[in-house]
């Protein structure tokens, strides 16, 4: 088998005031899906990845997703919960949230995952640039999820 790991999309949003996020898209093609981890800024050059908020996007969300960032729709809203069917991942997660809105220079993303303990919250504004890299990559990720 010739596998070859394919390199994830970050886009890092750090600012001096420590209130910056990170978001990294990654194709996984053994399980033929994409995931979101998403972090906040911990210090003035690092984010909290080990604090990090992981969403598994099923060819329906991606198809959302691209609906945004072809300027379809202004805005989605993805909503997990974990406890049910295939999403059983971890006890206390209740709900992970998605919300994607086109504005007026780019878009913005943001995560939000309810624990048994806490909320937690990434907010990440994406430029259009790299809205051009997100729409290529979801569109090739759908084309390898059903081998087209």
């Amino acid at each position: 088998m010739n596998y070859k790991k394919n390199k994830p999309f970050v886009i890092y949003k750090a600012n001096k005031n420590i209130t910056g996020s990170a978001l990294q898209i990654d194709f996984n093609p053994d399980k033929k899906s994409v995931f979101i981890d998403c972090t906040n800024q911990k210090t003035i050059d690092r984010f909290d990845w080990d604090n990090k908020i992981t969403f598994k996007l099923s060819s329906s969300d991606i198809a959302q997703i691209l609906s945004v960032l072809r300027n379809d729709v202004q805005t989605i809203k993805l909503f997990h919960q974990p406890s049910k069917g295939e999403y059983k991942s971890s006890q206390n997660i209740k709900n992970t949230v998605v919300n994607f809105s086109k504005t007026q220079t780019g878009f913005s993303a943001r995560i939000s995952q309810q624990t048994t303990d806490k909320l937690k919250t990434v907010t990440i504004n994406i430029s259009k640039s790299e809205g051009v890299i997100l729409t290529i990559l979801l569109s090739k990720a759908i084309e390898e999820i059903y081998g087209w």
